[in-house]
């Protein structure tokens, strides 16, 4: 699981991070109150959300990749924890901060207003002469999408469109996506980068906020990621939040990450926390967990502010046993192993979200 964290496109890297949420109920909490399998019920419907292979999640992808191909654009850094061979210098960080500079345009103007189709014969998107594109940015048609393939169905049936278009203002790059199907808005979220270069190190943060949706049910997100490139050490701190929720639906679900990377030795974590939060209206769960470099796994479950449930074992073999010595049942195990996957279905969904950015060489 946290092994196979993905390389952010804009930042470089995930990290994972104990980001101990404090706020809790005033009434006493009992730990044999706490019900697993009776939370991980309540939050299905927003689980089934956190989905990295419906159609707009495929087409967000393929979009990047059509958009790095006609910009030319190329990532400085690698996108999985295992493959880091190239090591930060000053010379790196001060390129990596100036591909993004807001003195330019996020665009080339020659894109400015073009309509992308699919086209079968490159498979890819391909430029065309159709009109409708936003002046101030660019439009890609929306297509279902074969489930084996990946790709559009051929004939091609097309869904809707996906607008991004340029809102940067002063020095802060931003990005508008907004997609539409049959008049009712699927996409609408922005994506917003900040540089601040002193010296040979660069601090960078990253947002996103908007929503996504299948025409009936609306995944709000508020995405913050902050990273310290520090070019005389050749190390990464990296702190993030994700919050997502569903709209009229009093669920949501947290993740706060902290990490240090030593990108100049061999193993790249130093090490990493990471606190999952689950909130059901008053009810809140927090999953509070440690990764060390020999991959071991420590932590706790709270309910509502009080330690239930312990945790040890590695990332790929999670180990759950109540604090109060009570066994727990093999019903609550895999609702607790749902939970702790949630991890990984965020992971997955936040890339794809920020992964039209990363066309920009950013």
């Amino acid at each position: 699981m946290f092994r196979n964290l993905r390389w952010m496109p804009m930042i470089g890297v995930l990290a994972l991070a104990a980001g101990a949420c404090s706020d809790n109920g005033t009434d006493p909490v009992n730990p044999g109150d706490f019900d697993p399998v009776a939370t991980e019920q309540a939050v299905q419907d927003l689980q089934s959300r956190l989905n990295s292979e419906s159609d707009m999640m495929v087409s967000l992808g393929l979009v990047s990749q059509s958009l790095g191909m006609q910009m030319g654009a190329s990532r400085v850094l690698p996108r999985e924890l295992n493959r880091a061979p190239v090591p930060f210098s000053a010379k790196v960080i001060q390129g990596f901060s100036m591909s993004a500079s807001a003195v330019a345009p996020v665009f080339p103007p020659e894109l400015l207003g073009v309509t992308f189709e699919w086209n079968f014969t490159e498979g890819n998107y391909a430029p065309t002469a159709r009109a409708g594109a936003p002046v101030d940015g660019i439009r890609f048609i929306l297509y279902a999408i074969d489930p084996v393939t990946r790709v559009p169905v051929e004939p091609p049936v097309e869904t809707g469109f996906l607008d991004l278009t340029d809102e940067g203002v002063g020095d802060v790059l931003r990005v508008g996506l907004y997609a539409e199907s049959g008049g009712t808005a699927l996409v609408d979220y922005f994506i917003e980068l900040t540089y601040a270069l002193v010296g040979q190190d660069i601090d960078v943060t990253a947002s996103a906020e908007g929503f996504i949706s299948d025409g009936q049910n609306q995944l709000d997100f508020a995405l913050s990621q902050g990273a310290t490139l520090l070019g005389a050490t050749e190390t990464l701190e990296m702190n993030l939040v994700y919050a997502l929720s569903l709209a009229g639906q009093d669920v949501s679900v947290t993740v706060e990450m902290h990490g240090e990377f030593d990108f100049a030795g061999e193993t790249p974590i130093d090490a990493a926390t990471v606190d999952l939060r689950v909130q059901n209206g008053t009810e809140f769960v927090d999953f509070e967990m440690t990764l060390a470099t020999d991959n071991n796994l420590t932590g706790v479950i709270q309910y509502n502010g009080v330690t239930v449930v312990n945790i040890s074992g590695t990332e790929a073999d999670p180990v759950f046993t109540r604090a109060d010595g009570e066994a727990l049942t093999l019903e609550e195990v895999a609702a607790l192993v749902d939970l702790f996957d949630m991890i990984d279905d965020v992971l997955d969904l936040v890339e794809n979200l920020f992964e039209p950015f990363g066309s920009f060489g950013v």
